[in-house]
């Protein structure tokens, strides 16, 4: 009779670890940079929209500096916390310095159910960098969200 039990447990709880799998109703991607198939004109796109972004914060223009943000970092920014800043990028390379990197983004896949159309990594040198400090460097992840829409940044961090 244990044994029963015992059996009838075991299938039971086989089929509820397969139903509960993340693997279940999952919507990711998870392409590489090969079958995004990222061009040079991509790369050129977003590294314009790095250029962008760091001279609308240096000049305090709000309105410039969301058009160059994706919607995950899109409400970060206001008035009172740009234009104090006195960045010079130096040079803007592809691919990022971190090539394991979540690419497509996770948390872009996790906010939104799905990955970008396209998505990459550039590392940015700045020779006047964040704060006041001298030379300074960061990884950005631009995405372009379908075919049609522009390149913006979803996320950045050093």
């Amino acid at each position: 009779m244990k044994r029963l039990i015992l059996a009838a447990f075991l299938f039971i709880f086989s089929f509820t670890v397969i139903a509960c799998s993340p693997m279940q109703n999952n919507t990711q991607n998870n392409s590489s940079l090969v079958e995004q198939n990222i061009t040079t004109k991509d790369i050129e796109e977003s590294k314009q929209v790095i250029k962008d972004h760091i001279d609308a914060l240096n000049n305090g223009d709000l309105k410039a500096l969301n058009k160059t943000i994706g919607r995950y970092k899109q409400e970060l920014y206001n008035n009172g916390n740009i234009g104090n800043y006195t960045l010079k990028i130096e040079s803007i390379e592809y691919p990022g310095q971190y090539t394991t990197a979540n690419i497509p983004p996770s948390s872009y896949r996790t906010n939104y159910g799905q990955d970008p159309y396209k998505s990459m990594c550039l590392h940015v040198i700045f020779s006047e960098g964040w704060e006041g400090r001298g030379m300074d460097n960061w990884d950005y992840i631009p995405i372009k969200e379908t075919e049609e829409s522009p390149w913006v940044i979803h996320d950045w961090g050093g």
